[in-house]
């Protein structure tokens, strides 16, 4: 294991930072790749993020390979020494990990060129608000690389570690947030009648887009449709309420079913508004696109874990997460890797979860493995 590497993860893991906000974070690993001599490098790429190439100088393919930079809002919960230092923010998701696997094909890239083309190495910002792949795909910068391909990992806690879980096409759920805000008219408590009060909107609305859910993992049309939110008035027991909103978290398999599911909804409250003379606003907020996972790049990632001996795993349906590399799938040929980190591991998200470092070596030995099989 390389203690440089480790140290770097820690670092990244102390120092965590939020979606937008990520300029610690990526001054570190600015200041880890520059001494590498990278052939170029693009900072501030959708924001805070960092490109660095390294380039065979010789035709060949162009790849990309993505990390993340952000953290989350959780408050941490462990005794360690690379305990996060920011209150109420932390590496939960692995991102910390990701970016160190990367920083690590960096130095194998360093050391030897790849035979032919040329390799991106994306460090992307934001990926836990489904804003920053857009946000790098929209920056003019990134005219100017045009990969031909691209690789991500995200680690999976309740896979056996070092295990290498891929599948040709959906990998990960399309996933969406969207709020519903009914305006009416408040009227006081004892007369109702003399206003438009959204409660039993909302409460229908509820019912109604629950009814659409097809909680069926092993399903073609799956969908999962969650409420997070509910807010009607205030807290004034002489006032019937005025206004009143509803948060859905939904999902899909593919992104056909999320934008179907969506006018289902929207439909709804459209009819529910109209009933009960209300205004209506409706807004999409952390859009993820499902990770589809190109044939020929997924059957090259899969061969690359063949060689190096690491297990590999073919779910038979996509995971229910999010994960915002799913916009450039949409673009170019793309894989989408999750690697195991163990079966006993505490699920990401969690406040006790940490990236494991043994996993660092694994994901740096598939990057350099596709590299060699591509740029050959």
């Amino acid at each position: 294991m390389n203690s440089s590497l480790v140290e770097l993860r820690h670092t990244l893991h102390a120092h965590p930072e939020l979606s937008h906000h990520e300029h610690r974070t990526a001054a570190t690993v600015l200041a880890f790749l520059e001494p590498l001599g990278p052939d170029r490098v693009v900072t501030g790429i959708g924001g805070t993020g960092i490109v660095a190439t390294f380039d065979s100088g010789v035709p060949g393919p162009t790849l990309l390979f993505r990390a993340e930079l952000d953290a989350l809002p959780i408050v941490e919960i462990a005794d360690m020494a690379h305990t996060s230092t920011i209150e109420g923010v932390s590496h939960k998701c692995g991102h910390d990990g990701h970016a160190t696997m990367v920083c690590g094909l960096a130095l194998s890239l360093a050391a030897q060129r790849p035979a032919r083309g040329k390799v991106h190495l994306l460090f992307q910002p934001a990926e836990e608000t489904g804003t920053g792949a857009a946000a790098v795909l929209a920056d003019p910068a990134f005219a100017d690389i045009q990969p031909d391909f691209g690789i991500a990992i995200h680690n999976m806690p309740g896979f056996p570690m070092h295990a290498m879980v891929v599948k040709p096409g959906p990998i990960t759920a399309a996933v969406r947030s969207i709020v519903f805000r009914f305006a009416g008219r408040t009227s006081h408590a004892s007369e109702p009648e003399k206003g438009e009060n959204p409660s039993l909107a909302c409460a229908d609305l509820l019912r109604e887009c629950d009814a659409l859910s097809r909680n069926d993992a092993s399903s073609h049309d799956f969908r999962l449709v969650t409420p997070v939110h509910v807010r009607v008035g205030s807290v004034a027991y002489g006032v019937s309420a005025g206004d009143g909103e509803v948060h859905f978290t939904i999902r899909s398999w593919d992104n056909q079913g999320m934008t179907a599911l969506q006018d289902e909804m929207v439909a709804i409250a459209e009819r529910l508004a109209v009933r009960d003379h209300l205004a209506l606003e409706v807004s999409t907020l952390e859009e993820f696109y499902a990770n589809v996972n190109d044939d020929a790049v997924t059957a090259l990632v899969h061969g690359a874990a063949a060689e190096c001996g690491f297990s590999i795993v073919t779910p038979d349906w996509p995971l229910r997460g999010g994960e915002d590399f799913g916009l450039f799938t949409e673009r170019f040929p793309c894989c989408m890797v999750l690697l195991g980190a163990g079966t006993d591991s505490m699920p990401i998200h969690n406040p006790s979860y940490d990236f494991p470092d043994e996993l660092i070596d694994t994901g740096v030995r598939l990057y350099e493995t596709i590299v060699r099989h591509a740029c050959s």
